[in-house]
């Protein structure tokens, strides 16, 4: 009897021991799962600031576009003003003469 009540004790030892794992277990998964939300989060975030990025990136490229655009009509201007320039001045230095 002594021999069964011995192995009864170590068996709800074992028990104690295995609920006491479980136990630590489940904390320890909880801790993960708590830092996987916070990455999965993080990484939501993240995603949102690069879409907005890639979003002012792609005003910024219409915007330099309309730019060069603008530029290239003012220097067609100009080059068409000093074109008339120096016809005007040759008109105003062949009539002096």
């Amino acid at each position: 009897m002594d021999v069964v009540l011995e192995r009864l004790q170590e068996l709800d030892a074992k028990v104690r021991e295995t609920l006491a794992e479980l136990t630590q277990s489940r904390g320890e998964r909880e801790t993960l799962l708590a830092k996987v939300t916070t990455l999965q989060n993080e990484l939501r975030s993240r995603e949102q600031e690069v879409a907005a990025l890639r979003a002012e990136r792609g005003r910024e490229t219409v915007e330099v576009t309309r730019l060069r655009a603008e530029r290239e009509e003012v220097r067609a201007k100009v080059e068409g003003m000093l074109t008339e320039i120096t016809r005007l001045e040759a008109a105003v230095q062949g009539a002096g003469t």
